[in-house]
C-alpha cells in the first residue's frame, strides 16, 4: 500500500461541515494532511506569520472577509504557494477573473470529486516550477564558475567555423595576439601573428585536425611578434568537432606561458652553470680534505671508518691505515667519554645534526688531545670534523677557576654590601631612637622631679590619700617611661653601661632564683654550664635584664608551658658574617637561652632585632626586647645569633667578647649615702647649672634650692663661661652634655682654663659622650634620682674641698 504524501494546508472555511468534508476526500485521495482551519483575515495573518504551507484552499464567502483579500493576502505574505478556491459561488467569468488574480484553480463545492485532482495539478505546477528554478540556478552557477575560472587563468578564447572561415577572438585572445578590437580576425591573420620560425609547424597542426574526420584534440606552443619587436609565448589547446566525416567547429584557448618559458631557460642555464661549480667545488673539496688542519672522517655507526685526511696523523700522531685498520674509533676513545660518546652516535642514527660534541681520543704516544666534533648522518654513513681544542680547554679550566675567584669576590661585596646596608639602616634607626630618648629623658626630669617636689610639699599638708595615690601613680608612669627610654638607648648603643669582669656561669647561676619566681611553675629551667668559661667584660645589670628579657618571651612563646634550657660555652668566630648583629670574628663566651614553643616564621625572624617590632596581641609588649638584647650584645663588643623553627622552638645566642683580666669579685657593698636633708645641713654647695631646656634647668634649680645648694643658671655655655669670669662662686659645674653651639665636653675644657681643678659632673640621656677628655669628670644618666644627683655634688664637693 503507498504511504500517504504529506501536505501541509492552509485552510480558509467558516463552515466546519465543509472544512470536514474537503480534509475526508483529500485523506481519501492519498493526502496525510496536516491543516489549520481558519475563518478570518486575523487568523490567515497570523497563520500565514507563524507556519508555511504547501496549499491554500480558500471559500470565496467569508464573514468581514472575502475569497479575493484572501487571494491578495496570500500574494503578499506567501507569494510561492498555490492558491485554490473551493467555494459555492458559480460563475465562469467569476472564476477566470479569480484565475487572472493569481488563483491556481477554482473548484466548486458542488464538484466536491474534483478538488484532489486541483490540489495534484498544484502540487505539479510548485515542483516543475521549483525544479526549473533549481535547473536555471545551476546553470548558472556552472556558467559563472567557468567564467571565473577563465578570467583566474588569464586565458584567452577562440572558435573557428571552417565551413564559413569564420574566426572569433574575445578580448583577451585579442590582447594575448596583439590585435586591435578594430581588425577583423581571420585564418591568415592568426598566422601572420605567428613568428615566422613556428608558424609552418602551426599551421601543419592546425591543418591536420581539421582535415581529420573526427573530433580530436589540439596542443602548441609557439612564439608571437609584438609591436616593438618583444615576443610573446603562447600555449594552445583546441579541440575540433566533426560531424559527418567534416570539421564542423574548431575551438579552443591561448594562454600566456612566457614567464615559464623564460623560467625554464633560465633554469637551464644554471644547471648547466650549477654543473660547473659542483665540478669545481668538487675539487676545492678534495683540496679541503687534504690540507685541512681539522680531522676528518667518513665513518658507519659503528664507528669503523672509511676514510680519513691527512691531518689525523699530524693531530693524534695516527696514519691512515691505522684508523682504518681498527673495529671502532671507540678504541682511541678516553674510557670516561665512552657514554656521551654512544649517546651521540645515537643521535645521529636518528637524523640529528651534532655540532661542539667534544671527547678525548688517544694519542699516538699515549696521552688525550680534547676533540670538538660536527658530525651530519647521510646515506647510513657519518661525516663529521673534528678540531683539536687541547689548548682553549686548558683555558677554559683557567678561565673557570678565574671566574670561580672573581664569583666569590662577588658574592663577598655583595654580603658586605647587604651587611653594610642593614647596619646603615638599624644605625639610621638608632640615631633616631637615640635622638627621641634624649628628649624623652629630657621631660621625664621635669616631670618626676616636679613630682618628687610635689610629694615633699603634699606630706606635710592635710591632703586625701586618693591625691597621694595619684601622684604616686603619675610616678610610677614617668618611672616605667624611664625604663622605656633605657631599653631604647640600649637599642641605640647609648646607654651608660658599667662593665665589670664576670664569670658568666656565676652570673646566670644568681639569676635562677628571679627567673623561676617570674616564670612560674609552668615553665621547667635547665642548666648547661661549660666547664672554664672564659671571663667577659659586661655590665651585670644589663645583662640580668637582656636574660629577664629573653627568659620572658621564651615564656610567651610555650602558651601550654615547656622547657627553658640556659648553657653557657666558649665559642671562636672565624669568618665574618653578612648579618649586622652578628659578631666579629673573635673569642666570645656564648649565652644561649633556648625554648621548645612556637618558634618563628622567616618574616618575622627577618625583623626580630627591629625596634618596636612584636608579634604580640597590643598592650602586652612594646616590641624592645630583642631590639634592647641586640644593643646591649653590639655595645658590648660582641652579637647575636637566632636559630628557629616553625613549631619546634627558638633559640638566641648572646656572644660575649672575650677578657683576659682577672675576675672582679663583687666588692663590700658601699656606705650608705647620706641622706639629702644631712648633705645639706653640712654645707651649702654653690652649683653653676648648665642646660639649654629651660624646663630641665629651672626644675632641676628648683631641686638644688629645696636641698639648700646655692644655683647659678646658663642656657648656654657662652653664659656658663661669663659667670666664670665674673668670678661667681662656683663648687661644682652640673652641665647637659648635648648642647647647641657648646658641647659639654667643650665647656668643661674651658671651664677648666678658667677654674683648674674645677668639679665637673655631666647630666645626659647619652652613654657616648664623643670628645670627652675629662678623666675624672662624672657621668650621671637622665632621668636622675634626686639622692643620687645631690650625693653626687656633695661628693665632688668634698673631694676638692
Amino acid at each position: 500500500m503507498p504511504q500517504p504524501q504529506p501536505l501541509s494546508l492552509l485552510l480558509i472555511e467558516d463552515s466546519k461541515h465543509d472544512a470536514e468534508l474537503a480534509l475526508i476526500v483529500l485523506e481519501r485521495a492519498g493526502y496525510a494532511v496536516d491543516a489549520q482551519v481558519v475563518h478570518d483575515r486575523d487568523g490567515m495573518e497570523q497563520a500565514l506569520s507563524h507556519h508555511s504551507f504547501d496549499l491554500i484552499v480558500s471559500d470565496f464567502v467569508l464573514p468581514a472577509f472575502s475569497g479575493a483579500q484572501a487571494l491578495r493576502l496570500a500574494r503578499e505574505q506567501a507569494g510561492q504557494t498555490p492558491f485554490i478556491f473551493f467555494s459555492g459561488v458559480f460563475g465562469e467569468a467569476h472564476a477566470v477573473e479569480m484565475m487572472r488574480l493569481g488563483a491556481t484553480d477554482y473548484v466548486l463545492k458542488q464538484n466536491l470529486s474534483l478538488l484532489p485532482k486541483a490540489v495534484e495539478r498544484a502540487l505539479g505546477e510548485v515542483h516543475g516550477r521549483n525544479e526549473r528554478q533549481r535547473g536555471t540556478s545551476a546553470l548558472d552557477k556552472t556558467d559563472l564558475q567557468s567564467r571565473l575560472a577563465i578570467e583566474a587563468a588569464r586565458l584567452g578564447i577562440w572558435d573557428y567555423d571552417p565551413q564559413a572561415d569564420a574566426f572569433e577572438w574575445d578580448a583577451r585572445c585579442r590582447q594575448l595576439l596583439g590585435v586591435p578590437d578594430s581588425v577583423q580576425a581571420s585564418w591568415g591573420l592568426f598566422l601572420e601573428r605567428v613568428h615566422p620560425e613556428d608558424r609552418e609547424r602551426v599551421r601543419i597542426g592546425m591543418q591536420r585536425v581539421l582535415d581529420t574526420s573526427y573530433s580530436g584534440s589540439y596542443t602548441d606552443e609557439y612564439r608571437v611578434a609584438l609591436p616593438g619587436g618583444r615576443l610573446r609565448w603562447l600555449a594552445v589547446r583546441g579541440r575540433s568537432i566533426a560531424r559527418e566525416g567534416r570539421c564542423q567547429r574548431f575551438t579552443g584557448v591561448l594562454m600566456d606561458v612566457t614567464s615559464e618559458r623564460l623560467a625554464t631557460q633560465a633554469l637551464r642555464q644554471q644547471n648547466v652553470v650549477l654543473g660547473e661549480r659542483v665540478e669545481a667545488r668538487t675539487r676545492e673539496r678534495d683540496r679541503t680534505w687534504a690540507l685541512s688542519r681539522d680531522i676528518l672522517f667518513i665513518a658507519d655507526f659503528d664507528l669503523r671508518m672509511q676514510s680519513i685526511n691527512p691531518a689525523w696523523s699530524q693531530v693524534l700522531g695516527w696514519s691512515e691505515s691505522d684508523v682504518t685498520s681498527m673495529a671502532s674509533l671507540m678504541e682511541i676513545v678516553h674510557p670516561e667519554d665512552f657514554g656521551s660518546t654512544r649517546q651521540t652516535i645515537e643521535s645521529l642514527g636518528q637524523g640529528a645534526i651534532v655540532t661542539r660534541f667534544v671527547n678525548r681520543l688517544r694519542h699516538v704516544d699515549g696521552s688525550y688531545r680534547w676533540i670538538s666534533w660536527s658530525a651530519v648522518p647521510d646515506g647510513g654513513m657519518i661525516y663529521a670534523s673534528g678540531r683539536d681544542i687541547s689548548r682553549d680547554m686548558l683555558a677554559v679550566e683557567e678561565l673557570a677557576a678565574a671566574n670561580l675567584k672573581l664569583t666569590e669576590q662577588i658574592e663577598e661585596r655583595e654580603r658586605v654590601e647587604t651587611a653594610l646596608r642593614q647596619m646603615q639602616r638599624l644605625e639610621a634607626v638608632g640615631q633616631l631612637t637615640a635622638g627621641v630618648a634624649h628628649d624623652f629623658n629630657n621631660l621625664l626630669v621635669v616631670i618626676l622631679s616636679s613630682i618628687g617636689m610635689l610629694e615633699r610639699e603634699l606630706a606635710s599638708m592635710n591632703v586625701p590619700p586618693r591625691m597621694l595615690q595619684r601622684l604616686a601613680n603619675v610616678r610610677d608612669a614617668g618611672e616605667r617611661g624611664a625604663k622605656l627610654t633605657t631599653q631604647l638607648l640600649a637599642f641605640a648603643r647609648r646607654q651608660q653601661l658599667e662593665p665589670r669582669v664576670l664569670d658568666l656561669n656565676e652570673a646566670i647561676t644568681a639569676m635562677l632564683g628571679l627567673l623561676r619566681s617570674t616564670l612560674g611553675s609552668s615553665i621547667t629551667i635547665e642548666t648547661r654550664f661549660e666547664d672554664g668559661v672564659w671571663p667577659t667584660l659586661a655590665d651585670p645589670t644589663q645583662l640580668e635584664l637582656i636574660v629577664l628579657n629573653l627568659a620572658i618571651n621564651a615564656r610567651d612563646a610555650m602558651t601550654q608551658g615547656g622547657v627553658l634550657e640556659l648553657s653557657t660555652q666558649n665559642c671562636r668566630v672565624v669568618e665574618r658574617s653578612d648579618r649586622p648583629e652578628e659578631p666579629e670574628p673573635g673569642d666570645y663566651v656564648a649565652l644561649e637561652v633556648s625554648d621548645n614553643g612556637t618558634g618563628m616564621p622567616p618574616d618575622v625572624l627577618a625583623k626580630a632585632f627591629e625596634p618596636f617590632f612584636t608579634t604580640k596581641e597590643i598592650g602586652k609588649g612594646s616590641g624592645l626586647g630583642l631590639a634592647q638584647v641586640f644593643g646591649f650584645a653590639k655595645q658590648t663588643g660582641g652579637g647575636v645569633r637566632i636559630r628557629t623553627r616553625l613549631g619546634a622552638g627558638t633559640s638566641v645566642t648572646v656572644m660575649l667578647p672575650r677578657h683576659d683580666d682577672e675576675l672582679q669579685r663583687e666588692p663590700a657593698p658601699p656606705e650608705p649615702a647620706p641622706s639629702a636633708e644631712r648633705v645639706v645641713a653640712e654645707t651649702a654647695v654653690s652649683v653653676l647649672l648648665v642646660d639649654d631646656d629651660d624646663a630641665v634647668r629651672e626644675v632641676t634649680a628648683i631641686l638644688l634650692e629645696d636641698r639648700g645648694c646655692v644655683v647659678a643658671q646658663a642656657s648656654s655655655g657662652a653664659a656658663a663661661l661669663a659667670l666664670l669670669e665674673e668670678n661667681a662662686e662656683v663648687d661644682v659645674m652640673l652641665t647637659d652634655f648635648a648642647m647647641p653651639a657648646m658641647n659639654g665636653a667643650e665647656l668643661a675644657r674651658r671651664a677648666r682654663a678658667l677654674r683648674p681643678g674645677l668639679p665637673v659632673i655631666f647630666v645626659t640621656g647619652y652613654a657616648e659622650l664623643q670628645g670627652l677628655d675629662i678623666g675624672d669628670a662624672q657621668v650621671l644618666q637622665k632621668p636622675f634620682n634626686e639622692n643620687e644627683l645631690l650625693d653626687r655634688i656633695q661628693r665632688a664637693a668634698r673631694d676638692v674641698g
